[in-house]
Parts: C-alpha cells; structure tokens; sequence
C-alpha cells in the first residue's frame, strides 16, 4: 500500500512538472533543435516517458522540456545560442545532467543515447555526466531578409541583390563578388532552370516580391556544386507556415530613363527614354495540416534601353570613327509556378512543382557610323531588327525521409527542364558606297536546351554537429540549328559558319562534409569529386573543328573558426572551385548587330579552376557587427574576352574568348553594421583587392590562325557601399543607397570610375496589410560603364549608357 501511494505521488509530480515545462515560453529567436534517446542501464529498453528539463546552465532558470515516446526519443525545439544544462529523469532511474552549447552552425543537434541507472533518487536529483556538445552560427554565410531592404523590394532580384554589402551588379547583368562574375547562383539552395546551370540569368526576372531571404556564400561547402569561383547567391522564396488561404496582390508601374547621359547620334532613330513598364503579381497559398498547394505569378510589360554602347574606335593609321547602338527593346515576360507539398505521414514529404518561363522582345536599332566628326555624311547606315522569345519549362519532384532522429534526413530531387531560344535578326544596310544596299540579311538561330538532374543528399546529426553526404548527376542537351538568309552579291554576312551544332555535358558528383563545433572551436571539412565530359559538335567549316574532353578532378574545402570570446571569431578558410564555360560562349555563330564588331564563341575553350584562401574575423557588440576578410585567389586557366583585329577586313573587330593562363585576386573587405538610434541603421562595405593578370600569348583560329599578346596587368580596384535605414512615425520607413566603383583593369584596358545614389520609401497601412513603396535606382544617372582599350592596330573609348535609372510605385496587399 504504501509502495502505490509513493508511485501515485510520483506520478502526481510528473504531471505537475509537465504543466510547468509547457508553460515556460522560449525566446523569439530560437532556431536550434536538440534531440535524443533515453535507455535503462540494464536492459537496454527505451525509457518512455522520460522527463526532460532545459535550464540555462548553471542556473535554476527552466527554459523547457519535453518527455520522450515510445522509444525512448525526444526532441526539444527552437532553442536560442547559449549554454543548457538538459536534465534527465524517471522514475525509479537516477537523473543525469549533460551540458550543451547551442548557437546556429546546425539547425539540429543530436546528443546521442544516454542511459538511466536504476536507482530510488526522487524526481529533481541529477549525476552530473557526459561532455559539452554545441551547435553554432554559419560563419561563412551571410543571410539577408528580402524585406529589410526598401530600395530594392519595388523590382527584380537584381534589385534586391545589389543592395547587400560587398555585392556589384554589372551592365550585363550579372552579380560581382569580390571582383568577379563566376557566381553560381541557386534557388532554395538547389540548381534551377530559373538562374541557369552554374552560371546566371534570368535574374532581373525575378520578382522582389516572391523572395523571403538571399544568402551569400563566399566559401561554400563540399555539399554544393563546385561551380563559382566567387561562391554562391543563394535565393530563398516565400512560403507561408499559415493554414487556410493567404497570398499577395501587387501592381508595380514605374518609369525608366528619365534623362539622357550623352545626346545620340544623328541617326533618325534615338534610344529609348521615359520608358514606362507595369507588373502585376498575384502569389497564393493553402496549407491544411497535410498538404500545401501555391501558385506564384507575375508579369512584366515594358520598354527598356538595356543597351545603349557609344564607341570611338582610333586607328594608328589616324582614322577615328563613332557609332551607337541603342537597342530600343519592347518586353514582354510572364512566369507561372504550381505547387504542392504532401506529407503523406509524420516522416515523409512529397513535393512537386511546375515552372514556366516565357520572354519575348524586339529590339530596334540604327547603327551609323561617322568618321573623323563629320555627322553629316555617315560612313555606313546599319541597322537590326532582332525578334527574340525565350523560356522554360521546369519539373521538380523531391521527396524528403526523415528518420526517427530529429534532423535525420534523406532528400532526393528529380529535375527536368526543356529551355529554348529562338533568335531572328534581321539586318539592313543603307549604304552609302562603297557598301552595298542591304534588304535580305537575316539569321535564326534555335537553341533548344533539355536538361536532367538527379541528386540525393543525406543529414545526420551527431554529438558535436552533423555529417553531410550526397551523390548528383545532371545531364544538358543543346541541339542548335543556325540559319542564313541572304543575297551573295550583297550581304554583310561574310563567313558561313555551318547550320547546325550541338553540345553535351554530363557531370557526376559525390561528396561527403562535417560540420563541427565545440566550446572554443569550429570545424568543416568536406571533400567534393567530380567527373565532367564535354562534347562540341557542330557541321564542318574551315574556322573551327570540334572538341570533346573529360576531366575528374577534387573539391576540398576547410574551416577552422577560433572563438575567443563571445564577441570575436576568427575563421581560416580553403577551397578550391572550378568555372565551366557553358554553351552560351562556346557558340561558334556570331552576333551581327555591330557589324564592325564580331562577337563570337571559341569552342576550344577550358575551364577555370580556383584555390581560394581567406582569412575572416567577426566582432560582435549589442548594436552591430564588423566583419573583416583577407582573401586570396589563385586562378588557373582564367578566361576572359579578347579583342583582335580581322586580319582578312580591316574595319572588323573580333571579340572572343580565351583562356589566359594564370591570374590572382588578392583583397581585404569589410562590413560594418550600427543601429545609431533605434530609429537610425546604418550599414557600409568597402572591397579593396588587387586583380594581377600575367603576361600571355595566345591563338586564335578565326578567320586565320593569328597570334595575340596581352601585358602583365596590375591594379587595385575599390568598391564602397552605404546604406542608411530610418524609421519614422507613421509607419514609414526610408532608405538610402549610395555606391562607389573605382576604376579596374580589364583584359585589354581599363573600367572608368562611376558612382551612383538609390532611394527607397515605404508606407505600411491597415495593420501591415497593405504596403506602398516608392523606389529610385541610380536618381542621377550616373551608373553608366566607361572603358578604353587596347588592340592590336586602333584603340577604343566604349560607353554604356544603358537605362540604370528606374522610378517605381508598388502597392501591394497581404491576405
């Protein structure tokens, strides 16, 4: 009798424990779970209905708890950074106490299987055992909230993106980390038809709206694709944890080229300005307890100036001449995603979604050239008109296994993606003579791509931090047909090239990383293998032959992170990296819209590999951060654009690539971060780094076998950025952008000086439900690219003064 009444107290205190660890909320912040196993000592059974109690370590303070289940598991979620002391219960068992460091470096940290000695110690007495064990910050990554930055949200990814510290967004678009455009850039961490395959595009299609974070990583891990010598831009879309129906509505008009830089040349047909454009946006989502289905939607209608190139060619002969191309573009893109995700039980995920992409333009142009300042009678009347439609369509199957263990994780991913290209110029040429009159001219070229990728990755938690392994394969397909239209007697299409071409790549990837981290150190060692085959094929012509290679090579990558206190963190990093060029600038067939400057691909081209090493530090205080970062980069087989003159037609310009032998890439960046005021952030960056491209000679086989030589070139570039972020009453918010690029070499001159100004203003109404956003990119119109460079036999000033300038009005509403 007296034996059930001391099991009925027992059990009597549990329940009133449990009432209490319940009612103990957790911070805001927290992100870290932490699980485990419970045994009995002698029988090796799982303990069920273990108590577990969390307190702040060395403190009577309880945080949380939990109890384990029918086998002996337990789980106690969204723990934020600091040390635990996780005490371990039943009845009739001797408690245990183990000591645990939580940060943010795994999002789930597994201590292992602990056994209960049986014992008649009451409920509240513990043995203190085991080691410490942690879980800790990311320090090689750095994440933004797409929505903290004002400026940006009224447009692209682009937009957004060129907001973060250290990041430079150049006139072709594409993302500069650190000096460079080799950035792989992924969508919710995985490779997507929607950026391209280890390069870039279609990001200035992307709206703000659909992106929940961005991450940069500068030194990725061996669990990434091994592309991006300048790492990884990491975009992360919305999803709603909400039930029932919720969404977005959006309507964004805005107006481009507000004012000219530089007046146009007199050729009846000027570039493009004021341009207005309008995107809608409509994002869906419902979520039950086992399925969720969303729809995202946009589309863009526009005018834009994306190009607009003032060339002043001086020849050592004494000769100058001047030409424009203005590409006026009329756009029109529109991109729908269905999906859904099933949880067709408590420790599986099915997850399918369809993507399609579409863009269509038409880009007008004149291009007159002018000799020696006499704009009265043009040397020769150009013009294109260039009818292009691109897209994608994309399906993704993934399935997630989670295992028994908290964070145990197996997730495979299906992708097939058919893209196409369907490019028409049509060419025109006015004279006067001694050119001929030109009405036939035309060239189309299909460009088909089908992509499949296959890969599967696998989570385990440990003790200490986690293990990560996986395999992946992607095969592209890029069966391309090129066709000529023209009149032999007059025609300015002058080499025949072949009509057709295609391009294989396989990759197979395997890799294997553990993430570790202990009281005063941080450990990640991975090691990456792949095997690449290429195969260029393409119809006999005299210029080029065809090219097929193979090469397995190894990925490492090292992080040692030395926590001095909880204010400074000092990281050592390596890897090693490789830049693949892809179809896109292989291509044999040539771009004909300047017809004095031919820009074409070279099908004998290599890829670049990378040893990066860095040195970072991390100081910490209540209010803000700075970040420091010595970096160093040894480039082998560096490629790059070239300039030559056509040996066979003097007033033709070749632009080529080629691989250029041996570069390096030496810097320092830092990154402050303060809140002034509670109202007033301020945040700055600053890159300072020397680019070396050692002295090379080459060859270059088109039209004739012709040697090049490129000069030792030196320099060291800097870039700065300023941010400043208000909050006023009201619900107002402002931000303002300004940026700074000091003048660069690059591979035959040297980049100008520019500098630019952003303004953002937001307004939230009706309890954040509804948001209106004024946004003015580059208000002065001083972001244009200025270039002067160097060839063989003339010299070149070149200006972009494409549309930089963009006012927009978004309004937006959340249900």
């Amino acid at each position: 009798m007296l034996q059930i009444t001391s099991q009925i107290k027992l059990r009597m205190k549990k329940y009133i424990w449990l009432l209490v660890l319940l009612a103990v909320p957790l911070a805001s912040n927290a992100q870290t779970t932490v699980s485990g196993r419970i045994f009995s000592q002698e029988d090796r059974q799982p303990l069920i209905s273990s108590t577990v109690s969390v307190f702040k370590a060395d403190t009577p303070d309880l945080v949380t708890g939990t109890f384990t289940n029918e086998q002996g598991r337990f789980s106690v979620y969204g723990l934020p950074s600091g040390e635990y002391d996780f005490v371990i219960s039943n009845i009739g068992y001797a408690s245990v106490k183990h000591r645990v460091l939580v940060g943010a470096l795994n999002k789930v940290l597994d201590i292992g299987n602990i056994y209960l000695e049986s014992s008649t110690v009451t409920l509240g007495e513990a043995n203190v055992t085991g080691q410490k064990q942690a879980v800790s910050a990311a320090l090689d990554k750095k994440s933004y909230s797409a929505e903290s930055f004002i400026t940006g949200s009224t447009g692209s990814s682009l937009d957004i993106i060129k907001s973060l510290p250290g990041v430079v967004i150049d006139q072709e678009s594409k993302i500069i980390l650190r000096g460079s455009d080799k950035v792989a850039v992924l969508i919710d961490g995985k490779q997507s038809g929607l950026t391209g395959f280890g390069s870039q595009k279609g990001l200035e299609n992307i709206p703000a709206s659909q992106i929940e974070s961005i991450e940069i990583i500068n030194n990725p891990s061996a669990k990434y694709d091994a592309a991006g010598m300048a790492g990884i831009i990491n975009i992360i879309f919305k999803k709603t944890a909400a039930t029932g129906l919720t969404g977005d509505i959006g309507l964004s008009p805005g107006i481009g080229m507000l004012t000219k830089r530089k007046a146009d040349l007199p050729t009846g047909m000027p570039g493009y300005s004021q341009n207005w454009k309008i995107t809608p946006s409509l994002n869906l989502n419902y979520r039950t307890e086992k399925l969720n289905i969303y729809w995202q939607s946009y589309l863009i209608r526009q005018h834009r100036l994306p190009n607009n190139e003032f060339t002043t060619r001086f020849y050592d002969n004494g000769n100058m001449t001047e030409s424009q191309v203005a590409e006026n573009r009329s756009q029109y893109h529109y991109n729908l995603k269905l999906g859904l995700d099933w949880n067709i039980s408590s420790n599986q995920t099915i997850t399918l979604f369809g993507l399609y992409d579409y863009e269509w333009h038409i880009d007008t142009t004149r291009v007159w050239y002018f000799g020696n300042q006499d704009y009265q009678l043009p040397l020769r009347k150009w013009g294109f008109h260039e009818s292009e439609g691109t897209g994608f369509t994309n399906i993704t199957l993934q399935h997630k296994y989670r295992f028994q263990q908290a964070g145990h994780e197996l997730n495979t991913q299906f992708l097939f993606t058919k893209g196409w290209e369907d490019e028409t110029y049509n060419l025109s040429q006015d004279g006067p003579s001694p050119y001929p009159v030109i009405r036939t001219d035309k060239t189309r070229v299909l460009a088909p791509e089908y992509v499949y990728l296959l890969s599967s990755d696998y989570i385990k938690p440990l003790p200490f931090g986690r293990i990560e392994a996986g395999v992946s394969g992607r095969l592209r397909h890029m069966p391309i047909t090129y066709t000529v239209t023209k009149d032999p007697e007059n025609t300015a299409l002058i080499y025949n090239f072949g009509d057709w071409s295609e391009w294989d790549e396989s990759l197979a990837g395997a890799y294997t990383n553990l993430v570790a981290e202990f009281l005063k150190t941080d450990i990640e060692a991975g090691l990456r293998a792949e095997y690449t085959s290429v195969k260029y094929e393409f119809a006999p012509n005299q210029y080029f032959t065809e090219n097929q290679y193979d090469y397995f090579s190894l990925f490492p990558n090292v992080r040692l992170t030395l926590k001095a206190n909880r204010s400074n963190k000092i990281s050592l990093f390596y890897n090693r990296r490789v830049d693949r060029p892809g179809e896109d600038i292989l291509r044999i067939f040539p771009k004909y819209d300047d017809p004095e400057l031919l820009k074409i691909g070279n099908p004998l081209l290599r890829p670049q590999f990378t040893q990066n090493f860095e040195l970072a530090h991390k100081y910490l205080w209540q209010t803000g951060s700075f970040y420091t970062s010595l970096y160093h980069k040894i480039i082998d087989d560096y490629y790059t654009r070239i300039y030559i003159q056509d040996p066979l037609h003097s007033g033709i310009t070749i632009k080529a690539y080629d691989n250029l032998g041996k570069a390096t890439n030496s810097g320092v960046e830092f990154t402050f971060d303060q809140r002034i005021l509670k109202q007033w952030k301020l945040s700055a960056s600053a890159n300072l780094y020397r680019n070396k491209i050692f002295s090379h000679s080459g060859q270059i086989s088109f039209p004739l076998p012709q040697q090049y030589s490129i000069e030792e070139r030196v320099d060291i570039p800097f870039f700065a950025k300023l941010i400043n972020q208000f909050t006023l009453p009201r619900n107002f918010q402002i931000e303002t952008t300004a940026q700074y690029f000091s003048s660069k070499n690059i591979g035959q001159g040297k980049e100008l000086a520019r500098g630019g100004i952003d303004l953002g203003i937001k307004k939230s109404m009706a309890g954040n439900k509804l948001e209106l956003n004024l946004s003015a990119t580059d208000m002065f119109n001083t972001m244009g690219i200025r270039q002067e460079i160097d060839g063989e036999g003339f010299r070149v000033e070149y200006q972009n003064y494409y549309e930089t300038q963009v006012f927009s009005l978004t309004c937006r509403y959340k249900f």
